[in-house]
């Protein structure tokens, strides 16, 4: 087993734990409660799944990108947000409630949508002549037990042995996400020569930047509260950085792709935190 795949295995594992722990504090009335917020609830969920990766491919599109550039862009857009969204909602005095169901459906549907949107990236982009191919079944069944499975079996734990859910919730997310920024770092500085592309950090700039005034703006027009809309943009804003490092080293096995994602790892808490120190500045007293 090469050094890659011996790295990408810690970031799974990183991973799980962190799904675990986000499950373990999520209850079947989470959800329910949501759909009493039915506006806020289509909206983040149309913006991750549907919106973002539409914009990352037009940017790709406009800006007239590599092929390899472009389905990397597509693919960090394609992974539904990270649990550390929850904690910067929670920073931006956000809905943090409404922040992680959205962020649990994400990634709950990630088994089915990540390999339906990244498919058809590489059709778009590479076209037939290419190396890389992307299975359907068994991505998503990868997807499935590196998120979806955790997340349930997280939430069985605080369903019946709340005691244990308790326990183990702190040390999984902090050790999970630990491992999860250190082998992304690893990848990083492993492939230096990926952070030279301009290109790619423009990309990233745009879409980020576009997509959380979008989300902003809609929130806002469509009526969602201050917190709602909040929550709807951090959700938007920062996608899952270990998710698109597992499909694109160990699914994919086309480090290539990467660029997009290392310059997106510290763009999304550069934007994020800068999000919030924004709203509560400069909107809203009473939230703020």
């Amino acid at each position: 087993m090469d050094i890659g795949a011996v790295i990408t295995t810690i970031a799974i594992a990183g991973l799980i734990g962190v799904m675990i722990a986000m499950g373990s504090t999520l209850q079947v009335t989470d959800f329910r409660r949501v759909l009493t917020q039915p506006r806020a609830l289509l909206l983040g969920v149309a913006g991750q799944i549907l919106l973002l990766p539409a914009v990352a491919a037009s940017i790709a599109i406009i800006l007239d990108l590599s092929p390899a550039l472009s389905v990397g862009l597509v693919v960090i857009s394609a992974c539904p947000v990270g649990a550390p969204s929850n904690a910067v909602c929670a920073i931006s005095k956000g809905d943090v409630a409404l922040s992680v169901t959205l962020t649990a459906i994400s990634s709950l549907a990630a088994f089915l949508t990540v390999p339906l949107l990244v498919g058809a990236a590489i059709d778009q982009f590479l076209g037939e002549d290419t190396r890389l191919q992307l299975p359907f079944w068994s991505t998503a069944a990868r997807i499935f037990l590196t998120t979806f499975l955790p997340m349930v079996t997280g939430m069985a734990l605080a369903r019946w042995v709340p005691m244990v859910a308790e326990a183990i919730r702190r040390p999984l997310f902090i050790g999970g996400f630990s491992i999860v920024l250190i082998t992304s770092l690893l990848f990083m500085f492993s492939m230096i020569e990926l952070l030279t592309s301009i290109e790619a950090l423009l990309a990233v700039v745009m879409l980020n930047v576009l997509m959380m005034s979008l989300a902003f703006a809609l929130g806002r027009g469509l009526g969602l509260t201050e917190q709602e809309t909040r929550s709807v943009t951090v959700e938007v804003g920062m996608q899952n950085i270990s998710m698109a490092i597992v499909v694109i080293i160990g699914i994919l096995n086309a480090p290539e792709l990467l660029a997009p994602t290392f310059f997106y790892l510290p763009m999304a808490y550069v934007t994020g935190l800068g999000f919030a120190w924004l709203v509560r500045r400069y909107r809203s007293p009473v939230l703020a």
